[in-house]
């Protein structure tokens, strides 16, 4: 069994899993795979990220028949991956993607200047009007802690339950760290965030937007662009 850390720019794929739409992150491990070992294998990840979400620190986990030395199983899958796509480091473990995780880091970035850099456009959320960074830090603490979030689900979950342990704006981007994130809830908090910060909403709604469940009274989606799957935190036994 082997524990890879993945790192990846999302612009070009529909996300981690594999889709008959285009190409995705683990179609491209399972080529990369197959051309080095000859062995057809399924990779799993610690989170499916979404088209055009980026990676800094995922963490997939595959098994193959004949074992390989993980340097060199390194280097023969970073010569055939695309140049959008890294594996930064691989080692031989037993583990589970995600079950075996305890916490997950996103980070999500913005452009708050005035014109964004032609460099930034693929990498950031622009917003040239001023936010209110006090409403925003004050509107944080009502998300935190295990609550229903249903309402910055953009699908009906079996199981809505969410422990978010922090959320911080350093500057231009958030840092979010939880157990578990519904769909597009991520970029939905972000969202609402930044519209609470344009003054569209008050810092004080989220306990009513929470206890409605509904999705249409979050803020918009902010664009997968600014999005990155920071890091993954496994336990320690």
């Amino acid at each position: 069994m082997y524990k890879g850390l993945l790192c990846y720019d999302g612009t070009n794929y529909f996300g981690w899993q594999k889709t008959a739409f285009g190409p995705s992150i683990q179609e491209e491990i399972e080529k990369a795979i197959f051309h080095i070992t000859g062995e057809k294998v399924t990779p799993e990840a610690a989170s499916r990220t979404d088209r055009g979400v980026h990676a800094r620190g995922q963490v997939i986990q595959f098994a193959l028949e004949k074992a390989k030395e993980p340097k060199s199983l390194l280097r023969g899958l970073n010569a055939v991956l695309p140049p959008d796509i890294r594996l930064l480091d691989i080692m031989a473990c037993e583990f589970h993607p995600t079950l075996d995780a305890i916490v997950k880091e996103y980070h999500y970035l913005l452009c708050l200047n005035s014109v964004q850099s032609p460099m930034e456009r693929l990498y950031s959320w622009h917003i040239p009007q001023p936010l209110d960074i006090g409403k925003i830090e004050k509107a944080i603490p009502f998300l935190l802690g295990t609550q229903d979030f249903s309402a910055f689900a953009n699908e009906q979950e079996k199981n809505p339950m969410c422990t978010l342990d922090s959320i911080y704006l350093n500057g231009d981007h958030f840092q979010i760290q939880g157990n578990r994130f519904l769909y597009k809830m991520v970029r939905n908090i972000v969202g609402t965030l930044v519209d609470i910060g344009k003054k569209g909403l008050p810092a004080d709604y989220i306990p009513a937007l929470l206890a409605s469940r509904d999705r249409k009274k979050a803020g918009v989606t902010a664009p997968a662009r600014g999005l990155y799957l920071h890091q993954v935190h496994y336990s320690s036994k």
